[in-house]
């Protein structure tokens, strides 16, 4: 596969499912490869991939822990992006027979994920940014795009010099999530009674689902507010065609 071109200025709109996530007996779980079949009568075809919704679950490389609940009255379908040159699969919330869609654009130092509609708020929320990505880490440091783009984003050096990584630790999220903050003796200098943060735009928000992800050869920042989370974290996951013309997961370059 050829290099990825994450920041191209492109803006791309995803396609909405309506399916529930299933099983994928055409999908070997070892090696993220979708096997093409017919979509059963349950099952349906994703417009961008030509995935039956059902293969498509079985590709998505979950991040480790619990999946988060739907919003209430609400359900977890595939959704999917065009991605660059990949497609993006995760599951969306789908309430009341609309689902959560989001939207991917380059630029010139981070690709953002904004949402078009929400399950829930309709077209409220359409351009607000979900997810920005950044480069991946360096052999051997996997979150220094992380922490160089937190700090960057920072504009001080003396401050931006006490910020690091550290897992987030929050049992809601992915437990690979990771926040951008300052040590623990630093911290505890910080006000008890309002909720603490650090690091500029990009580190710790005690009062917002905020927090860094690293897969795929890529650093993903969720920005999921403050309410019920209307897409799951932990489920996106890159995928393209490989040279027999099968999807397949993307590895992280």
């Amino acid at each position: 596969m050829a290099k990825r071109n994450l920041f191209p200025l492109v803006c791309l709109v995803a396609a909405i499912t309506g399916c529930t996530p299933a099983p994928a007996p055409a999908t070997s779980a070892k090696s993220g490869v979708e096997t093409p079949k017919a979509c059963g009568d349950n099952d349906r075809a994703l417009p961008g991939t030509g995935l039956c919704a059902s293969g498509a679950a079985g590709l998505l490389a979950l991040a480790p822990g619990d999946r988060p609940n739907a919003p209430r009255g609400c359900m977890w379908t595939v959704n999917e992006a065009p991605f660059a040159d990949e497609f993006l699969l995760y599951y969306a919330a789908k309430c009341a027979g609309k689902v959560t869609t989001l939207e991917y654009a380059g630029g010139a130092h981070m690709a953002e994920l904004t949402y078009v509609t929400s399950a829930i708020s309709g077209d409220a929320v359409k351009g607000q940014k979900a997810v920005r990505i950044a480069g991946g880490g360096r052999p051997g440091e996997p979150n220094a795009g992380i922490l160089g783009t937190a700090r960057e984003a920072l504009g001080n050096p003396a401050l931006a010099a006490k910020c690091q990584v550290f897992p987030a630790k929050n049992p809601n999220w992915p437990t690979d999530a990771l926040v951008v903050d300052v040590s623990p003796a630093e911290a505890a200098k910080a006000r008890k009674d309002e909720p603490r943060t650090a690091c500029g735009p990009f580190g710790l928000d005690e009062d917002s689902q905020s927090f860094w992800r690293v897969f795929q050869g890529f650093s993903w920042y969720f920005e999921l507010g403050q309410d019920e989370m209307e897409v799951d974290p932990g489920s996106f996951t890159l995928v393209h065609k490989d040279d027999k013309g099968q999807w397949v997961r993307s590895s992280g370059q």
